[in-house]
C-alpha cells in the first residue's frame, strides 16, 4: 500500500462528514495508488492535496450540530441561483447598480493602492518596531520638523540606557563627482558606521561594518556606480568631489551655489537601492569622519556643540529590547529640560522633541523632511471624496431596490406563505447585493487599469512618485472591500423588504406603492445636491486656475529663457550668449521671481531707533529692470556689482512706504541697514511687482534689489526670433563649449510661472473627475427610477392614450415627480454650494470673483443632464402603442 501525506489525510478525516467519509476516503486512496504507480510519489502527493482541498466544501464538511441536514447546501445554492436569476431578469436595473458601484469602487481601489504603496516603505528593517525618528518643534511652529540639533544622537546614546543605538544623517553632500573623464552629480548624507546598526541596508560590494570607518570613504548606490564607473568594479576607486551646495534631500528646492573642491574620496561599498523601499533616498553615504578635514579648512562649520540650530540634521534611534515609545518620550522631555533651560534664542522658545515611529514616517510629512510625500491630510481628503462617491453608489442601489419593492412584493409573499422566515429573506436579498458587488468588482478592476496611468501622469506625481503596484494581498483587500460594500448596500433593502406582511403583499399591492415612500425621494435629492456641489466647486477651481494664468505680475515674462548657471561664471557665459543671433538682452538674478522662492531681509534707516521692516531681497544685475520691463520711478538704475563703499540697492514702492517715506525722491541717496549690519545705499525706486508666488500672498511686500554678483544663479535671456527653439539650440551649443560636463538647464519664464499653478490644475482634474462620477451615478439612478416608473404605469399610459391624452401630457405626468426631485435638489444645493465654496475661497490671497453666475452655470448643467435622463424615458413611454400597453399583465 502506498500512503499519502499523513497531515493531509488527518485534515480530510477531521472535516469530512462521518456518513460520507468511508466512501470518499476509499476513492481517494484508490486514486492516489493509481497516480503513484503512473507518475511517482511527488505528483501523487500533489494530486492528493488538490483533491482534499477541492472536497472542502458545503455538503461534505462535518456538521456543527448533530441534527445537521445535508440538504442545507441546497438551500444556500438556491439563494445564489435566485440571486443570479433576479440580476439577469432586470437587466437595466442590474447594469445601473453594477456600473454605479464599479465606478465608485474603482476610485476607492485606487486609494487603497496608494495606501498599500506607502505602507511598503521601510518594511525591510527587521527592527522597525524599535526604530524611531526624532522630531523637533518650537512655540509657533505650524508643524514639527523632521530635523534636530546635531549633538542630539550622541547625547541620547551616552546619557540614556534605553537607547541601544543612535545615528545622525547630515544631508550636506551635493555636487560633482569626477572619475577619469566622467563627471556626474552626486547627492547624499554624511553617515557614521552606526547607520547600519539601525537600518538593514546591505552592501552588494564591500563590508558595510567597516565601509564608513575611515575618513574620505564612501558607499555609493548601484545607479551612481553604473553612471560613474560603467562596468568596472568600483571598490577602491578614487573619486574627486566638488561641492556645489546642491539642494538635498529635496532635489527641487534651489539650484546650488559656488563650487568648492572637497578632495579625493575612496569607494568602499555599493548598495543596490532598487531592493529597498525606504523614505531615505541617496546616491552616496560619506563617512562622518570626513567632516573633520572640512572643518579644519573652513569649508564647513562644526556643529558638534550647537544645540540651538535644529533645521538640518536627522536623528534616528534604536530602542533597547523591552523599551517603548513612552520611555523614549520621557527621555526626550528630560533632555529638553536640562539642555534648553537657559536658552535665549528666539527660535528655541517652547522647544520640544518628539518620537516618530519609523513605519509612520512615510505617511506623516514633516517640515524639512527627507522628500516630498503625500501628507496624511491628503489621504483624508481623497478618502473623503471617494467615500462620498461610494455612498452615492450605495444610495443608488438602495433607492432602486426600494423602488422595485412593488415588483418583489408577490415574491416575498409567496416565500413567507411557504414557510420562509425573515432571516432567510434577509440572506436572500443580501446574497443578491453581494453578487452585484462582485460583478461590480470585476468591472471596477478593469476600470482601475485605466485610472492608474491617468493618476500617475498627474504633474504632481513627479514629486510623489507613486508606483501603485498590484500585489496579491491588495486584491484580497479589494475582495473584502467589495464584500463589505455588498453587505452595506443591501442592508437596508434586505431588512425593509423582508418586513412585508404576506397577506398584504399578495392582496393589497396598491397600498404598497413606492411613490408613497419618502426615502427614495430623499436619497435622490441628496445625490443631486452632492453632484451640484462638486460641479460648482470644480468650475470655481478651474476659474481660479485661469485667473492665475492670466494674472498681471507687473513685469514681462514672454520670450525670456532662464538658464541655470550651475557654478559657471556668469560674465563669461553672458559674453558667449550675447553673440547668438536672436538674443537681445541678458540679465542675471539669484531667484526667478514669483516661482515660490524668496530670501528674507530686515532693514531700517541707518542709526534709526525704528523697528526693522521685514522684506525680501532679490540679487540682480544692472540689466534686470530693462529685461523684465520694470518701471524705475525715481533715482537711477543699479550700478555695477558691489563696491567698497557698500551695496547700492533699488527699493520698491511698498518698501518706500514701510520705511516712512512718501515721496520716492526722498529715499534716493539714503542709507539703510540690516540686522547683519550691512549698509545699503538707495540708488532708486522701482514700481511694485509681484515677486512672491500667487498662492502665498496677495499683497506686495517690501523688496530690495541688490547687485551681488556672487549670488547669481540664473541668466535671464530675452529672445526675439521667429524660431525660438533654434535660438535655444544655439545657446546650448555655446553652453557645451564652456561647460561640457553639466547639462544645459533652461526654462521659459512664462512656462515656469504657469508650472507653479500645475498643482491647482491637478486638483481641478481630480474634483472634475469626482463631479463627473457623482453626476453620472445620480443620473443613472434617475434613469433607473424613470424606467421603472414608465414600466409600472404602462397600462395607465395606454388607457390615457386611448382616451385621447396627448403625448406631451403623458410625458409630463411621468416626469413630474422627478422634476420635483431636481427642483428640490437645486433649491438646497445651489445656496449650499455658494456659501461653502465662498468660505474656502476667502482663504486664498489672490482669488477670482465668485458670484451666483458660477452657481447658475452648474445648476444649468445639472438641470440639462437630469432633464435629458428623465425625458429620454418618459417620451419613449408616451410614444408606445396603446394596444400593446393594454395587453400587459
Amino acid at each position: 500500500m502506498h500512503h499519502p501525506p499523513r497531515f493531509l489525510l488527518r485534515f480530510f478525516r477531521w472535516y469530512c462528514h462521518p456518513k460520507l467519509k468511508k466512501y470518499i476516503e476509499g476513492d481517494l486512496m484508490e486514486l492516489y495508488g493509481e497516480r503513484f504507480e503512473r507518475s511517482g510519489k511527488r505528483k501523487a502527493d500533489l494530486g492528493f492535496a488538490v483533491d482534499v482541498l477541492l472536497l472542502f466544501r458545503p455538503g461534505i464538511i462535518r456538521p456543527a450540530e448533530e441534527n445537521y441536514q445535508l440538504n442545507q447546501y441546497s438551500m444556500f445554492k438556491n439563494y445564489f441561483k435566485v440571486g443570479i436569476r433576479n440580476i439577469l431578469k432586470y437587466k437595466v436595473f442590474s447594469f445601473i447598480n453594477v456600473f454605479g458601484l464599479a465606478v465608485a469602487m474603482s476610485v476607492c481601489m485606487l486609494i487603497i493602492l496608494m495606501l498599500a504603496d506607502q505602507h511598503r516603505y521601510d518594511q525591510f528593517n527587521q527592527k522597525k518596531d524599535r526604530i524611531y525618528r526624532i522630531l523637533s518643534s518650537a512655540e509657533g511652529s505650524r508643524q514639527a520638523y523632521a530635523t534636530t540639533p546635531f549633538p542630539l544622537a550622541n547625547a541620547l546614546k551616552s546619557d540614556y540606557p534605553i537607547i541601544e543605538q543612535s545615528t545622525t544623517l547630515m544631508p550636506e553632500v551635493g555636487g560633482d563627482a569626477t572619475y577619469g573623464q566622467r563627471t556626474v552629480v552626486m547627492r547624499g548624507y554624511f553617515a557614521s558606521p552606526s547607520f547600519f546598526n539601525i537600518f538593514d541596508f546591505e552592501t552588494e560590494l564591500g563590508d558595510k561594518n567597516t565601509a564608513l570607518t575611515a575618513p574620505n570613504s564612501m558607499i555609493i548606490s548601484s545607479t551612481l556606480s553604473k553612471r560613474l564607473f560603467g562596468d568596472e568594479n568600483p571598490l577602491g576607486k578614487v573619486v574627486e568631489f566638488s561641492d556645489r551646495q546642491l539642494p538635498f534631500p529635496i532635489d527641487h528646492d534651489g539650484v546650488g551655489g559656488t563650487t568648492v573642491p572637497w578632495g579625493s574620496f575612496t569607494v568602499t561599498g555599493v548598495i543596490d537601492e532598487s531592493k529597498y523601499k525606504s523614505h531615505l533616498h541617496f546616491d552616496v553615504l560619506v563617512s562622518a569622519s570626513s567632516r573633520e578635514a572640512l572643518y579644519a579648512t573652513g569649508k564647513m562649520k562644526d556643529p558638534a556643540n550647537d544645540w540651538e540650530w535644529y533645521f538640518r540634521h536627522y536623528t534616528y534611534v534604536l530602542l533597547a529590547p523591552g523599551r517603548h515609545e513612552e520611555d523614549l518620550s520621557a527621555a526626550l522631555n528630560d533632555l529638553v529640560t536640562h539642555r534648553y533651560a537657559n536658552s535665549t534664542a528666539e527660535h528655541t522658545k517652547g522647544f520640544k522633541l518628539e518620537a516618530q515611529e519609523l513605519t509612520a514616517v512615510q505617511l506623516d510629512l514633516m517640515g524639512n523632511d527627507t522628500d516630498n510625500r503625500f501628507p496624511r491630510i491628503g489621504y483624508y481628503f481623497l478618502t473623503f471624496l471617494a467615500g462620498i462617491i461610494m455612498i452615492l453608489a450605495c444610495l443608488n442601489y438602495t433607492n432602486l431596490s426600494v423602488a422595485r419593492a412593488l415588483t418583489r412584493a408577490r415574491e416575498i409573499g409567496v416565500r413567507k406563505v411557504t414557510g420562509a422566515n425573515k432571516s432567510a429573506l434577509i440572506f436572500q436579498f443580501l446574497t443578491e447585493s453581494v453578487l452585484t458587488a462582485m460583478a461590480a468588482l470585476a468591472m471596477a478592476t478593469a476600470m482601475l487599469f485605466l485610472l492608474k496611468p491617468a493618476f500617475k501622469n498627474l504633474w504632481i506625481n513627479q514629486y510623489l512618485n507613486f508606483e501603485l503596484p498590484a500585489m496579491p494581498s491588495v486584491y484580497l483587500v479589494f475582495f473584502g472591500f467589495a464584500l463589505l460594500i455588498g453587505v452595506i448596500a443591501g442592508l437596508y433593502p434586505a431588512f425593509h423588504l423582508s418586513t412585508y406582511q404576506p397577506i398584504k403583499a399578495l392582496k393589497d399591492l396598491n397600498g404598497m406603492k413606492p411613490g408613497k415612500l419618502g426615502l427614495r425621494k430623499v436619497l435622490s435629492v441628496v445625490q443631486f445636491v452632492v453632484s451640484l456641489f462638486f460641479i460648482v466647486t470644480s468650475t470655481l477651481i478651474y476659474n481660479q486656475f485661469e485667473y492665475f494664468l492670466k494674472f498681471d505680475y507687473g513685469f514681462t515674462s514672454a520670450n525670456i529663457v532662464n538658464v541655470e548657471l550651475q557654478g559657471v561664471d556668469y560674465r563669461k557665459l553672458k559674453n558667449e550668449f550675447s553673440s547668438v543671433p536672436g538674443v537681445t538682452t541678458i540679465s542675471a538674478a539669484d531667484i526667478i521671481p514669483a516661482t515660490g522662492r524668496s530670501n528674507g531681509v530686515q532693514l531700517k534707516k541707518v542709526n534709526s531707533s525704528d523697528e526693522f521692516v521685514d522684506g525680501h531681497i532679490l540679487n540682480v544685475d544692472e540689466n534686470f529692470l530693462d529685461n523684465l520691463d520694470l518701471k524705475l520711478i525715481a533715482g537711477k538704475n543699479l550700478p555695477p556689482p558691489v563696491d567698497s563703499a557698500g551695496v547700492s540697492v533699488i527699493v520698491n514702492e511698498t518698501a518706500l512706504k514701510k520705511l516712512g517715506y512718501t515721496n520716492p525722491h526722498e529715499i534716493v541717496g539714503q542709507v539703510l541697514e540690516t540686522k547683519w549690519s550691512t549698509s545699503m545705499k538707495v540708488a532708486g525706486v522701482v514700481s511694485d511687482f509681484q515677486y512672491n508666488a500667487l498662492i502665498n500672498t496677495h499683497a506686495v511686500g517690501p523688496l530690495v534689489l541688490a547687485n551681488n554678483a556672487d549670488q547669481y544663479m540664473y541668466l535671464n535671456i530675452k529672445v526675439n526670433s521667429p524660431d525660438v527653439m533654434a535660438t535655444v539650440s544655439r545657446l546650448e551649443e555655446k553652453w557645451k563649449q564652456i561647460d561640457p560636463v553639466h547639462p544645459f538647464k533652461y526654462g521659459f519664464f512664462d512656462e515656469q510661472l504657469q508650472s507653479t499653478q500645475r498643482g491647482i490644475f491637478d486638483l481641478v482634474a481630480i474634483l472634475g473627475f469626482i463631479a463627473f462620477l457623482a453626476i453620472t451615478i445620480a443620473c443613472l439612478g434617475l434613469l433607473g427610477m424613470a424606467t421603472y416608473a414608465a414600466e409600472r404605469k404602462t397600462k395607465e399610459v395606454g388607457i390615457r392614450k386611448v382616451l385621447g391624452a396627448p403625448e406631451w401630457s403623458i410625458a409630463l405626468l411621468l416626469s413630474k415627480e422627478f422634476l420635483k426631485i431636481l427642483g428640490i435638489a437645486i433649491a438646497v444645493g445651489a445656496p449650499l454650494s455658494y456659501f461653502v465654496n465662498n468660505l474656502w475661497l476667502q482663504t486664498l490671497p489672490n482669488r477670482v470673483e465668485f458670484g451666483w453666475a458660477t452657481v447658475l452655470s452648474g445648476t444649468l448643467v445639472l438641470l440639462v443632464l437630469g432633464s435629458i435622463t428623465i425625458v429620454s424615458q418618459t417620451l419613449a413611454a408616451s410614444k408606445r402603442n396603446p394596444v400593446e400597453a393594454l395587453k400587459t399583465e
